[in-house]
């Protein structure tokens, strides 16, 4: 079976609302991003961002560029179901490459790196339980510049794709499209790193 998408839906809407729950009062307004699953393509787009951090750049089509992804994810996956399903492991990767060479053929270069990669004299502690080790690669990874790290975040409640800023304690700092602004060290992953070259 192919990986399970990743999707910023934190429920199964099953497209009625709870009578029960809600009562007599009216049903909430629906709003951008409570219903479809598009953290994946935010959170790219938000990597390339982050790691342009210190160099700002002077032309940044985020608006094309999320509609480049969109176009490219239709194509890969034959449909638009990622909308709402989310991105697989493979699918988020292939979107990065597509991402490095939109940026490219604008004058911006950039690349990708395994995690393994980052920090050679400091390997991630993968699968291990020693949350003050995980912490420690983090916050160094975080302080990496030109650097952003892609996160697969997987709680009870939502199963996620964001970017690291920092690290503290147990959890997380994000620059994240949802709004989650930290998480618990224990359910994230370091999954991709995108660096931006110079330009001079």
């Amino acid at each position: 079976m192919p990986p399970k998408p990743k999707t910023s839906l934190r429920f199964e809407d099953s497209g009625i609302f709870d009578v029960e729950r809600l009562g007599n009062r009216p049903a909430p307004p629906r709003r951008q991003g409570n219903l479809d699953a598009l953290c994946g393509i935010y959170a790219i787009i938000n990597a390339f961002a982050h790691a342009a951090r210190d160099q700002p750049l002077r032309y940044f089509p985020t608006k094309r560029l999320f509609m480049h992804l969109i176009a490219k994810a239709s194509d890969r996956r034959g449909d638009t179901s990622f909308i709402g399903d989310g991105l697989t492991h493979s699918e988020l990767k292939h979107l990065c490459k597509k991402a490095l060479r939109f940026h490219g053929k604008h004058g911006y270069p950039f690349e990708l790196m395994a995690p393994k990669d980052l920090l050679p004299d400091r390997p991630y502690p993968r699968n291990s339980e020693d949350v003050q080790r995980r912490c420690a690669w983090f916050a160094q990874a975080a302080s990496q510049p030109a650097r952003a790290v892609i996160l697969d975040i997987n709680t009870d409640w939502i199963s996620h794709w964001s970017v690291l800023t920092g690290a503290s304690g147990d959890r997380l700092t994000l620059y994240d499209s949802n709004g989650m602004r930290s998480v618990a060290i224990t359910a994230c992953e370091p999954f991709l790193v995108v660096e931006a070259k110079r330009t001079d």
